[in-house]
Formats: structure tokens, C-alpha cells, sequence
């Protein structure tokens, strides 16, 4: 079975109906139907969790968990080799718009690649410069995505800067 690396918008754009869901259903459908083998890293519970305890929607807490049991996941916790992984992409990978990538994507980077994932889905535009493993939309190219479905962050796909200051 496939092993997939699901990023954490994916379940979110799913759960908000942002543009594209439809998408991420089918991804995440597959997924429930055993098609692919999904993995989370332990990092992206805190990410999945925060919007509702934020907004104070325990409701929506409770489905999310409850999804996410549903789909039993493996689940990679951050040790010292995902850490030490991590550092090495921070500090070498740049997004679009020439920044580090964040503390969050490098360890979910990491993750995929030590547990030896075929694929990264993410709706994600800083993962768009990642050459380690293949990263893709649900159901197209992230390219694909940005063009149909806008980026949350508001980021074309351009190379990043070669004059990049170095960021934390």
C-alpha cells in the first residue's frame, strides 16, 4: 500500500469548505477506503487541534479527533532523527517568496522523508521548491492547485530570492 504524507490543510480545507474541498474529500476518501496508507506527523495533531480550541468549538474538536481515529493514521512522533532532519531542511530549503521553511513544514518534511512516504499532499505553497519527494495537490500538481484554487497565503510559484536575508 501507498504511504502518503497528508499535510495538515488538507483536513482543514475539508473541514472549512475552503475552495477546492472537494478535492481534499476525495483524497481523504481514498485514504478511508485503505486505497493509500496516510501519515501524519505527531506535530500536525497541535495544528488539526488549535483553529477549534481557538475558536472554543469543542464540537468541532471532538469531529476532527474523531476523524482522525477513523482514518488510523500512522503517526511518526518528533524524536531526535525527525529534529535533526528538520534542521537540515530549514536551513537549506526557501519557499516562494524567499523565507526559510517554517519549523512546522520541516519537521512534516522530515517526517515523509524518513518514514519513506511516496508522496506529500499539500495545498501548501512553501512546499512548492521541496525536490526530497515528490508534493502534490489532491488529485493535480500543486501548480494545478494554486492556479484553480488560489493559495491561503497569497504566494505565486516563482523560485525564491538568491539574496534571501537569513530568517529564524
Amino acid at each position: 500500500m501507498t504511504l502518503c504524507l497528508i499535510d495538515t490543510g488538507i483536513f482543514l480545507c475539508l473541514a472549512f469548505e475552503d475552495p477546492g474541498y472537494q478535492h481534499c474529500g476525495k483524497l481523504l476518501d481514498k485514504a478511508f477506503k485503505g486505497d493509500i496508507t496516510p501519515l501524519l506527523s505527531s506535530i500536525q495533531l497541535t495544528e488539526l487541534y488549535t483553529p477549534f480550541l481557538r475558536a472554543k468549538d469543542p464540537t468541532g474538536l471532538q469531529k476532527m479527533k474523531q476523524e482522525i481515529t477513523k482514518l488510523e493514521p500512522k503517526i511518526r512522533n518528533v524524536d531526535k532523527e525527525i529534529a535533526e532532519k528538520a534542521a537540515e531542511y530549514r536551513s537549506t530549503i526557501q519557499t516562494p517568496d524567499g523565507k526559510w521553511l517554517a519549523l512546522a513544514d520541516s519537521v512534516i518534511l522530515a517526517t515523509s522523508i524518513l518514514e519513506e512516504a511516496e508522496v506529500l499532499y499539500t495545498i501548501d505553497t512553501n512546499f512548492a521548491n521541496v525536490e526530497q519527494i515528490k508534493v502534490k495537490a489532491p488529485q493535480m500538481e500543486l501548480k494545478d492547485w494554486v492556479k484553480q484554487h488560489g493559495s491561503k497565503k497569497g504566494q505565486a510559484l516563482n523560485p525564491p530570492r538568491t539574496n534571501a536575508r537569513t530568517r529564524r
